[in-house]
């Protein structure tokens, strides 16, 4: 524990003095998985309420997991239900780091928890890591002394600010515990006390915490006292500043739905998604096990030949069956071999015996079995256990999502049995014309796989595994993804005057711009230039300038940025823009190719992040993610979702960074700043901007949206730049391998 102390000298009602006193399923070769468990500690139970039910049921759904590679962000996943079983990874260190409730700058409802942990990924190895999640907010809480009813009347308050947000404490909520999310680089917090003496008189003082921790709770304690200062006598305002890290005091866990897997004999895993494919007269126990996050109430399994192999029904409740049900189900081949109980939920473990495997893979076809586990929670699932006997040596096994590009893919096999040739592949377009064509596939341990290449984009394809001439009897599909291309790419649709728009009559809006911010004071910063163009009639001309009006003689307005974004201008926010950008985009381009022309000027609109009289910065950079959306508000007073929402006046800006919405969301990025002028002559000059996926998780992950952004000024989003620096953009076209 710590203590900040903080008195605030009163002498006559003017503050003379302050002084701060502060003490002290299958692997591949370099595969492994992740069993993953969550929960949530409520951590400061002993000073604030608990999670209520519904509020635990919102983390449940709204928690979000990020699992990193170094800075990398390679899955993600929103609500607990939507985390796998086992995640499989490739061989390595990682980190996790789990989030739920709502991160805002300041509330006496909404609290921020955070979990994060660092593990390794062994090869063929199952990592088990739980993440418990704390608050993360930094947390105030206001005790009034008895002493201050002394010489203040009995409305006293104290307004706790944050450079983002502000919170007010009074005595009508003197339990009120406060959570803010403090900024890293501005850890501080300024207490502003407000009273009326018992005289009638305004009474204010202000102090200032700083250095604050995260998941701190600090009681800051307001108290009176008589004290001599000098021969003219006084009183002093202690301020007691208790700092109190919050310990694990009470743990609420998120509960998860019931969770099925299949092992064999070796303990090898298998996910019921997929069939499990097995020898001819298979004899070798498997076994299904069920995990939960609470008590297992019901435990059922059916299968329309149970009677056939001699049990009573073609259903059983396995937890629910009297000794004498139990013993014959047990002579059938199923049992319960192992149930494990904690507070934290069961393990149940169901063997289904040899001999009932023998007659379940008897002959060649599918054999399927429904299992659903309730818990005490009333949490549910249904698994289908889909066992499928064949004497192939081989199957063929789905491409993963995130492995087919627009011309190319990866192809998967497994090994049931002994091979007697090489693995292949075959593969075709799926039309009945089509022909066959195969590739030798590459080999590790149990499985195989190839990548191919030179496929058509938007293309449904079919191929199967091989075990030399002898082919699989499942067939899988991909389709690769559309080479997609920004609508209106040549800029050669405009319309309107007072803003410009950037497309043309009757046509929907792709791009937009900050025209229509300064279109309220006549002017437009982004135009049509049909005088500099790469081909077509016009490029679009993007020029920085100062938008504003002069009142006696002085200037009065705004430095914007000469600008173009793919998505919408929502609404201006009294001399502040509120925009969303991003447009849906399902492929994964390579790079972003356009015709660029820039002439930058001297900053005559410095500030912190470029100084006057030095040359003005351009940008152009493109994103494309899996942004979840965010809401911003339009002109119309509606709400509209898109896939990052920026908000000048409050600096909401997009940035890359991992651990923000807008970086977690990012699978690949690319850009170009311009410190210098970049011109072919009078002409425009090619440009080619690449996009880095490995180092944003794109290798493992599909987009949803695409950003593009273009800028005359580098920081307009600041209000800096130069009125002189041009920006001219013509061709864009999006590139893919």
């Amino acid at each position: 524990m710590k203590e900040r102390l903080y008195y605030i000298t009163l002498l006559t009602g003017i503050i003379l003095g302050l002084v701060a006193c502060k003490k002290e399923a299958g692997f591949t070769e370099s595969e492994g998985a992740l069993k993953l468990s969550i929960g949530v500690s409520d951590k400061v139970h002993v000073v604030s309420r608990s999670l209520s039910a519904e509020e635990q049921t919102i983390l449940e759904q709204d928690c979000k997991v990020r699992i990193y590679s170094g800075e990398t962000l390679v899955q993600k996943y929103q609500g607990i239900d939507n985390v796998p079983a086992q995640i499989q990874l490739v061989s390595g260190d990682y980190s996790v780091r789990v989030t739920a409730g709502d991160s805002v700058a300041a509330s006496f409802e909404q609290r921020f928890f955070e979990g994060k942990k660092d593990f390794s990924i062994e090869k063929g190895a199952v990592s088990t890591v739980e993440v418990n999640c704390g608050i993360a907010n930094t947390v105030v809480a206001i005790v009034w002394d008895e002493s201050l009813k002394e010489i203040f009347k009995e409305d006293y308050q104290v307004t706790v600010t944050s450079s983002t947000g502000e919170l007010v404490y009074s005595s009508a909520n003197a339990n009120a515990k406060g959570y803010f999310s403090l900024p890293e680089d501005n850890r501080k917090l300024t207490c502003k006390f407000r009273a009326t003496t018992l005289g009638g008189k305004t009474y204010e003082s202000s102090s200032e915490l700083s250095d604050l921790s995260p998941a701190t709770l600090y009681n800051l304690t307001y108290s009176y006292k008589d004290m001599e200062v000098g021969p003219t006598g006084g009183a002093a305002l202690n301020i007691k500043v208790e700092e109190v890290p919050l310990g694990d005091t009470y743990t609420i866990t998120l509960k998860q739905r019931p969770v099925i897997v299949c092992k064999d004999a070796d303990g090898q895993l298998y996910n019921l998604e997929q069939p499990m494919y097995l020898e001819l007269n298979t004899q070798s126990n498997c076994s299904i096990q069920v995990s939960t996050s609470s008590a297992l109430k019901s435990l059922i399994f059916r299968n329309e030949r149970f009677v056939g192999w001699g049990g009573s029904d073609n259903e059983l409740d396995i937890l629910n069956l009297n000794e004498q049900d139990a013993e014959e189900w047990k002579n059938v081949g199923i049992s319960v071999s192992e149930k494990k109980q904690s507070l934290n939920g069961d393990v149940c473990t169901v063997c289904f015996a040899k001999d009932l495997m023998a007659k379940m893979t008897a002959e060649e076809g599918s054999v399927e079995t429904t299992i659903e586990a309730v818990d005490a929670e009333g949490k549910s699932r249904v698994a289908v256990w889909n066992v499928v006997a064949s004497n192939a040596t081989v199957k063929t096994s789905e491409t993963k999502p995130y492995e087919v590009w627009t011309s190319k893919a990866t192809l998967h096999g497994e090994i049931l049995i002994d091979m007697l040739f090489s693995p292949k592949f075959r593969y075709r377009m799926k039309t009945e014309s089509s022909e066959w064509m195969m590739v030798d596939a590459d080999l590790s341990e149990k499985s195989f796989s190839k990548e191919i290449t030179g496929l058509t984009p938007g293309t449904t394809y079919e191929y199967q595994a091989m075990d030399g001439e002898q082919v699989s009897s499942v067939t899988c599909e991909f389709t690769t993804e559309t080479e997609f291309q920004p609508e209106n790419a040549g800029f050669e649709y405009t319309s309107g005057s007072s803003p410009i728009l950037i497309y043309g009559d009757k046509q929907s809006m792709w791009w937009d711009t900050g025209n229509h911010g300064s279109a309220t004071m006549k002017k437009n910063v982004t135009t049509p230039d049909t005088s500099v163009k790469h081909s077509g009639n016009q490029s679009i001309l993007l020029s920085s300038q100062f938008v504003g009006v002069e009142i006696f003689g002085n200037p009065v307005g705004k430095f914007a940025a000469g600008n173009l974004f793919a998505g919408k201008y929502l609404k201006t926010d009294g001399t502040d823009g509120v925009l969303g950008w991003g447009r849906p985009c399902t492929s994964r381009p390579k790079a972003l190719k356009l015709w660029v022309r820039y002439e930058p000027g001297t900053v005559d609109n410095g500030g912190s992040h470029i100084a006057n009289g030095v040359t003005d910065q351009g940008i152009i950079y493109v994103a494309v993610g899996d942004w979840t959306g965010q809401e911003g508000q339009n002109d119309d007073g509606g709400v509209e979702t898109w896939p990052f929402v920026v908000k000048t006046k409050d600096q909401t800006l997009f940035t890359t960074e991992k651990g923000t919405y807008s970086g977690d969301g990012t699978i690949a990025y690319g850009e170009r700043v311009f410190k210098e002028a970049y011109k072919d002559g009078t002409n425009l000059k090619e440009l080619t901007i690449e996009l880095d996926y490995n180092n944003y998780g794109g290798d493992q992950r599909k987009p949803t949206s695409i950003i593009i952004v273009a800028s005359a000024s580098r920081y307009g989003d600041y209000f800096e730049g130069s009125g002189a620096s041009k920006m001219w953009l013509d061709d864009m076209e999006l590139i893919y391998e």
